[in-house]
Formats: C-alpha cells, sequence, structure tokens
C-alpha cells in the first residue's frame, strides 16, 4: 500500500512514517506540511491513501480534501487531528 503523510508537524510525519513503514507492504511515498503540499503531492504520488491532519496553517487539511476530491473521487482520505472540534469533525465526514 503506497501512503502519503500530511501534517505540518515534522516530527509527527516522520514518526507516522516509521510505525506505518514497520508493516512491509506500506510504502510512504511523500511527506509534506501542508495543505497546498498535499494537493501537489497526491497529483504526483497517486497514493493508495493520504493520511493528513485537519488542521494546518494556510490550506487546512479539509480544504486540501476538497481540492482532490474535486479532481479524484475515489481518493481515500483518512484524517488526523487531536482537536475535538465539532465543525472541523463534521466537515471531515461530510467529505
Amino acid at each position: 500500500m503506497r501512503v502519503l503523510v500530511v501534517d505540518d508537524d515534522n516530527l509527527v510525519a516522520i514518526s507516522l512514517k516509521t510505525i506505518l513503514e514497520a508493516d512491509s507492504e506500506v510504502t510512504v511515498v511523500g511527506i509534506g506540511q501542508s495543505g497546498e503540499e498535499a494537493v501537489c503531492l497526491y497529483r504526483e504520488q497517486k497514493p493508495d491513501v493520504l493520511l493528513m491532519d485537519i488542521r494546518m496553517n494556510g490550506m487546512t487539511g479539509l480544504d486540501a480534501a476538497e481540492c482532490i476530491l474535486k479532481e479524484d473521487e475515489a481518493a481515500k482520505i483518512l484524517f488526523l487531528t487531536t482537536f475535538s472540534d465539532d465543525e472541523y469533525i463534521v466537515r471531515a465526514l461530510n467529505l
């Protein structure tokens, strides 16, 4: 499985990469740190799964997901968050 990881905290992104690649069936095809990077990297890499933080400065993970899903309705996106903000969660579920 090809996974793209996007989180504005580089330590979190690298840690997730390490954890995911402990499984020999998973390859992290890229790491990004913003919503803009998520969109660009998704277009370039066409991962099986995009693992992305919801809240990032600038373009949020939710905004990036909207852009990606407009281009690829079959995109598989998993959101990460440590926030319990209902607005973000509801919007993520609706995507």
